[in-house]
């Protein structure tokens, strides 16, 4: 009798257990979300950095709606084009803040949808992390224009982010996604696998974070006490863009290497105690033209267009 008791109990904490680990690996859902601008807000102002390329600074308000989450709130955004002097191609970088966003929950809040692109090329949009407990924090779309509306379409995350500390490796396999919220200590190596999602924003990571072909990756004021890894992806990658408001530089501890991500990568205000390597990156990739990095370290920087 004990022990059909004991096997009881042990199968009750197997299932909460496999319960559990199905909540975290949560994969993404389709969502999508429109934008509509108020052009009578635009200002747009032109300086040329000091690389000799030629800025252009857009300003404009308008309504953001999530069509599947019910988000919903007045935006204001602010965009970066830069026309490299060397290349004479043009990438974009910048961010729409939904000032008051309220989702289907009730949660009001401010989210940030920062904005990754090369002339030429499709607009990749990577939202960030929310505020006021707001639902839909994380995300990755492409971004398009039908009759004045400009939509962005893709995959929203779903699952919680880690936040406290989290002891050990995390792996965020195929079609999966995980977010490291403010505060969150994740002591362990961050491996992301071909298709994975990751997201991080004021956390910090005791050891490497490798990422092969994943999907989206977006870092942003997170210490990194190892090196960082980020090849091969197939959605925007997102390391520091400071200038644009969504995304402050980050602290890393170790060699950077930035090799052939090709639907738009930012890299920008980071601090690196080491060398950096970015090369071969296609579409949109800004390497501290607005947001200069410091870099103690050789750095290579080639073949990026």
């Amino acid at each position: 009798m004990r022990t059909r008791a004991l096997l009881l109990v042990v199968l009750a904490a197997v299932g909460l257990l496999l319960v559990v680990a199905v909540a975290a690996a949560e994969p993404p859902t389709p969502s999508s979300f429109t934008d509509m601008t108020d052009p009578t807000t635009r200002m747009t102002t032109t300086f040329t950095d000091a690389n000799g390329d030629t800025v252009t600074k857009t300003t404009i308000d308008g309504h953001f709606t999530s069509i599947v989450n019910g988000m919903t709130g007045p935006f204001h955004t602010t965009i970066f084009r830069i026309t490299h002097a060397a290349t004479g191609i043009a990438d974009t970088t910048g961010v729409d803040f939904c000032l008051a966003c309220t989702d289907s929950g009730g949660r009001t809040g401010t989210i940030a949808n920062h904005l990754i692109g090369v002339t030429g090329g499709t607009t990749h949009t990577d939202l960030g992390n929310g505020s006021g407990g707001l639902v839909s924090d994380r995300g990755t779309y492409a971004l398009s224009v039908a009759s004045g509306v400009v939509t962005d379409s893709g995959v929203l995350a779903v699952s919680p982010c880690v936040t406290g500390n989290h002891a050990g490796s995390l792996v965020i396999a195929s079609g999966d996604s995980e977010c490291l919220a403010p505060g969150a200590n994740q002591a362990g190596p961050v491996t992301v696998e071909s298709g994975g999602h990751f997201y991080s924003n004021g956390a910090s990571i005791s050891g490497p974070v490798t990422a092969s072909s994943p999907a989206a990756i977006s870092i942003c004021n997170t210490q990194i006490s190892g090196p960082l890894s980020i090849s091969g992806a197939t959605a925007p990658v997102l390391v520091g863009e400071p200038a644009s408001g969504d995304c402050l530089g980050n602290r890393i501890n170790g060699p950077v290497s930035i090799n052939g991500n090709s639907e738009g990568t930012d890299f920008s205000g980071n601090s690196v105690a080491g060398p950096a390597t970015l090369t071969n990156n296609v579409g949109g990739f800004i390497f501290g033209d607005v947001a200069p990095n410091t870099i103690h370290g050789p750095v290579v920087n080639s073949g990026n267009v």
